[in-house]
């Protein structure tokens, strides 16, 4: 490992406790696969919140990027997600169905979405220590991490009714989802360290 890059050991690491919180809630606490899309959509939220912190730490020509691409798919997308897999299945009147769909999001719980929140922030502010962006001087570029993030919660999305509600053991599915993520995940950075 060069000096002034993250740790990929400790990365992974983190990719694995921070996948560890749905992986937690789905197994003890039975949560549905509306759940768990729900908090992939907020960790989406998360991921792109952490990428505009990086973004006042980036040299001005590396600021555009995938940033407003991530915000509106997050956006759009999140609210399609919420009013598919959250709307009452016998309502056909659009009005109540985004209302049905946004009171069902409310089943999320707090302290999940501040886990995800707390371990994005610490991988993030890896990251900037890293970049040397925390000490006044680059030695690592910052990279977004939403870009590749949005396609595979895209991915994420499509696949869990398929694995999670059609499959004889949902819970089983929701798992396998999960640990889908989490390698995922892993792969990318994995990948990103090689290529740099």
């Amino acid at each position: 490992m060069k000096p002034g890059q993250v740790n990929p050991v400790m990365a992974t690491v983190m990719i694995i406790i921070t996948n560890m919180i749905p992986l937690y809630n789905v197994w003890y606490h039975g949560w549905s696969c509306f759940n768990l899309i729900l908090l992939f959509i907020v960790e989406g939220a998360v991921v792109v919140l952490m990428d505009a912190i990086k973004r006042f730490f980036m040299p001005e020509d590396k600021r555009g990027g995938v940033l407003p691409f991530e915000v509106v798919f997050i956006t759009f997308f999140g609210f399609f997600a919420i009013l598919v897999f959250g709307r009452d299945k016998n309502s056909s009147d659009l009005v109540q169905t985004i209302q049905s769909s946004f009171h069902a999001a409310r089943v999320l719980q707090f302290w999940p979405v501040a886990g995800i929140f707390a371990m994005r922030l610490f991988r993030t502010l890896q990251e900037l220590m890293a970049s040397g962006a925390l000490r006044g001087g680059g030695r690592q570029p910052l990279l977004y991490s939403g870009g590749g993030w949005v396609l595979q919660l895209f991915a994420l999305v499509m696949l869990a009714p398929f694995i999670a509600d059609k499959s004889p053991n949902p819970m089983a599915g929701l798992l396998a989802i999960i640990v889908l993520k989490t390698m995922g995940e892993v792969a990318v950075l994995w990948v990103e360290r090689k290529t740099k």
